[in-house]
């Protein structure tokens, strides 16, 4: 396994709000930066789930793994 990196996630926001406006802005930058969290973790999810069926059926590429029924 290769070393792991520091990632970090962009938001639009303010690191010392001051007013009301302030902190409902950063809520709302927060709130966007924990959807985009979520979204990377399911496509992650989502490829480790093919990847593991590829592994299952012991398939060379992802076309061997999806077979039309008929």
């Amino acid at each position: 396994m290769r070393e792991p990196e520091n990632c970090k996630l962009i938001y639009c926001g303010f690191s010392n709000p001051r007013t009301k406006e302030e902190i409902e802005f950063e809520i709302l930058g927060l709130e966007t930066l924990v959807k985009q969290a979520e979204e990377k973790i399911a496509t992650l999810k989502q490829t480790k789930f093919l990847a593991e069926i590829a592994l299952n059926k012991n398939a060379s590429n992802l076309k061997e793994i999806f077979v039309e029924e008929k």
